[in-house]
């Protein structure tokens, strides 16, 4: 796609790539990449994308708006072992108003998908409340509302579906002061090992699918409520008082049928 730029900024393409190595330690013991290394790669080369356009965290940080991530779906369709170099993509493909979608795709040496992920995120002030999209903003980024943003459909968790507490540590946080987006995967797939779905957590293909709806704060006490949903798993993550923070999905998902239907 041709290179769009902004008055002052340097001109950017709205897809990059950039090699990135998986680590031993992003590994799991069955020797695979974790799904949370390949949204914590989707992250990092968005970071990548948007500071090379000239809007790094400082930026954000002066005009007082910030990205929060509302809903994110990842099929992840061949299993990677670490130290393997995947070229990772990343693509502003929707932006309108207060939202946004980058797209990403995950390719392995000789050229095969590995995996493919899309995140729809919000703008916000500091204090967290939905803002619009600032102009500068839309003019590189923008250009298309022919989307709509992903949802995951609510569901009431069933009297016998297992609990898993969990506590929001010092180390789930990022330069946002939240527990990453990243980390509420590693806790879906505690549950679903937890909750006896070992399997489903390392079969591929399968897809995740999670919507974000509260922040989890800091040293947070959550609990994790996990339940059969057909072929898949479904999970809600929710304060003690019940308040529900996050809706997710663990799927089996036909080849044909992943990266398409995302």
């Amino acid at each position: 796609m041709d290179p769009t730029s902004r008055s002052g900024a340097p001109e950017v393409p709205r897809r990059i790539e950039i090699p990135v190595r998986v680590r031993f330690d992003e590994a799991t013991a069955a020797g695979h990449c974790r799904a949370s290394a390949h949204l914590r790669a989707m992250q990092d080369v968005a970071w990548a994308h948007s500071t090379g356009a000239g809007f790094d965290l400082p930026w954000y940080r002066a005009h007082g708006r910030f990205w929060l991530v509302r809903c994110l779906v990842l099929d992840v369709l061949r299993p990677v072992e670490p130290g393997t170099v995947l070229t990772v993509s990343t693509e502003v493909v929707a932006m309108r108003r207060i939202w946004a979608r980058r797209e990403s795709d995950f390719v392995a040496p000789g050229g095969a998908l590995v995996a493919h992920g899309l995140a729809d995120w919000v703008m916000t002030t500091a204090e967290g409340a939905p803002a619009r999209i600032l102009d500068d903003l839309l003019v590189l980024f923008g250009g298309t509302d022919r989307l709509e943003p992903a949802h995951v459909p609510p569901a009431r968790p069933p009297s016998d579906a297992a609990e898993l507490p969990l506590r929001v540590a010092p180390r789930d946080l990022d330069p946002m002061g939240h527990a990453n987006n990243a980390v509420y995967v590693d806790w879906l797939d505690e549950a679903v090992l937890r909750a006896g779905g070992a399997a489903d957590v390392e079969r591929t293909p399968r897809r995740y699918r999670l919507e974000y709806l509260l922040p989890a704060a800091p040293d947070a006490a959550i609990v994790a409520r996990t339940w059969r949903a057909g072929p898949g798993w479904a999970c809600q993550l929710s304060n003690p008082d019940g308040t529900v923070l996050l809706r997710a999905r663990l799927e089996p998902v036909a080849v044909d049928d992943a990266v398409a239907a995302s």
